[in-house]
């Protein structure tokens, strides 16, 4: 089926060719167009769930509930009470009558409330060095969603563009400069080597490529905030990503590129294996397959998903 019948951001007049990119998008293409293919437009996702993924989508939106709370003039403690309420509430399985169960021992209810908790008390809003800015609508600039044309257009249609999409995690400001934050959890030491994975890095080009547009201040760089999360202990660092005008150039001359490319596979509808990308990725055990037999297997361990990048979170 046409993806364009149930995703906003596929073109409804060019089958299979994604107009609206965001950073995962763009980012599974580059990394296995067959990939692509099977989460992006087919939508299938694994029926057991990421515990990685879950902390981290938890520890989110529990600063998000602080972030709230502190611009709505409620006190730290507070804030911190309604970010652990929100954490308790979701990792609680109503249906079970039981907690959430994570198979990663670092990554468990308890380390995410002890996380919230400790990276809260090191970060409070009175002293923390990036201060979250807050929008003319007196709200803090927390999951700011940005969409905009690019300069690009697939050869089918050349009077549509392609659109950049997505949500930046925060915008603060330090010492009168202005910088985006991305949240990371790992069980890694928090040591240059690590940091060292985010230059370059898609997700980081992008959201500095997005905030060169969207931002009404010229964005400095993007903060990483990492936590170590261990069975015993959570510890933070932050690091700052820089890329500079013509880094990002030059990302985007890529970007340019891969649409062409999306476009020749969506004309053919063929999305080719890149085999160089298969160590630890889900979908293994079904390329090891005959093609003539997948579609059987993804729904024998994997269920159904819109990946739609043109879903709206918050506002600049």
């Amino acid at each position: 089926m046409d993806p364009s019948a149930v995703n906003k951001s596929f073109s409804p007049s060019v089958p299979y060719l994604q107009m609206a990119w965001d950073s995962t998008s763009i980012g599974t293409f580059k990394e296995c167009p067959y990939k692509y293919k099977l989460t992006i437009i087919e939508g299938w996702q694994s029926k057991i769930g990421n515990a990685h993924l879950t902390f981290g989508i938890l520890y989110h939106s529990a600063t998000e509930h602080y972030a709230h709370a502190r611009a709505e003039g409620k006190s730290h403690d507070e804030g911190v009470k309604l970010a652990l309420r929100h954490v308790l509430e979701k990792t609680w399985d109503t249906q079970m009558n039981r907690p959430w169960m994570s198979d990663e021992p670092t990554k468990t209810r308890k380390t995410l409330v002890r996380t919230v908790i400790w990276y809260l008390e090191q970060h409070p809003t009175e002293t923390d060095s990036l201060r979250t800015i807050i929008l003319r609508n007196g709200k803090p600039a927390i999951e700011v969603s940005f969409r905009f044309e690019l300069e690009a257009a697939p050869q089918q249609e050349p009077n549509s563009k392609f659109i950049l999409c997505g949500h930046l995690d925060r915008l603060a400001e330090m010492n009168g400069e202005t910088f985006i934050t991305d949240k990371k959890s790992t069980k890694h030491a928090l040591d240059s080597k690590y940091f060292s994975q985010y230059a370059p890095d898609n997700q980081m080009s992008t959201y500095s490529f997005a905030g060169r547009v969207v931002s009404p201040n010229p964005i400095k760089g993007v903060a990483i905030e990492g936590a170590q999360i261990g069975v015993t202990f959570s510890r933070f660092r932050r690091e700052f990503i820089h890329r500079t005008d013509e880094q990002l150039d030059e990302w985007y001359q890529g970007l340019e590129w891969m649409f062409r490319q999306a476009e020749a596979y969506a004309k053919a509808q063929f999305w080719p294996q890149n085999d160089k990308a298969c160590f630890n990725c889900g979908f293994r055990e079904i390329c090891r397959r005959p093609p003539s037999v997948r579609q059987e297997w993804l729904k024998g361990s994997f269920v159904k998903r819109i990946w739609d990048p043109l879903q709206v979170r918050g506002e600049l």
